[in-house]
């Protein structure tokens, strides 16, 4: 039986590589690795402890999109310390007006939900305190609007129109 140790990296197609590669850095924050012009890749950490967490392909602007409610990838979620820094990422993607699709407190995570560039669904989130959890009847089932963001779609909203 495999057993890993964490997921190391996660490789995503883009249409544009440059206009990706600026979303993931001035966005999201991650620092370029490298790049790999010869195969249109680019590599990304969030800390540089890693040779890359995110690798970035170009497949050419007229590659076709992904189906909507169709087989694939759902989202990739990036960890935060906590709360305060969960608040300070959702004003920073107003800031870049980056459209949000849900907040939601999941009950063991608080997280806010939107899109890169290309369509990919992405998540920045903090966990609960542990004893914010264990007062809850199930930890994952949480479906409230974060509390500083009432004014964005519900998760249930945003699930409905990402599946049809």
């Amino acid at each position: 039986m495999i057993r890993p140790d964490r997921i190391g990296h996660v490789v995503i197609k883009v249409h544009d590589l440059e206009r990706s590669r600026k979303f993931y850095t001035e966005v999201m924050g991650l620092q370029v690795m490298n790049v790999s012009p010869e195969i249109n890749m680019a590599f990304f950490a969030s800390s540089g402890r890693d040779h890359h967490e995110i690798a970035l392909v170009e497949v050419g602007k007229d590659a076709p999109e992904a189906q909507a409610g169709g087989i694939g990838l759902s989202h990739v979620a990036f960890r935060l310390r906590d709360e305060a820094h969960l608040r300070a990422a959702f004003e920073d993607l107003e800031a870049h007006e980056v459209k949000v699709i849900a907040t939601v407190n999941h009950g063991v995570s608080r997280s806010v939900y939107f899109h890169d560039p290309d369509g990919h669904l992405l998540e920045v989130y903090c966990d609960n305190s542990p004893e914010y959890i264990a007062n809850l009847p199930n930890s994952y089932a949480g479906m409230d609007k974060l509390d500083f963001a009432t004014e964005e779609p519900g998760i249930r909203e945003a699930l409905r129109k990402m599946m049809n």
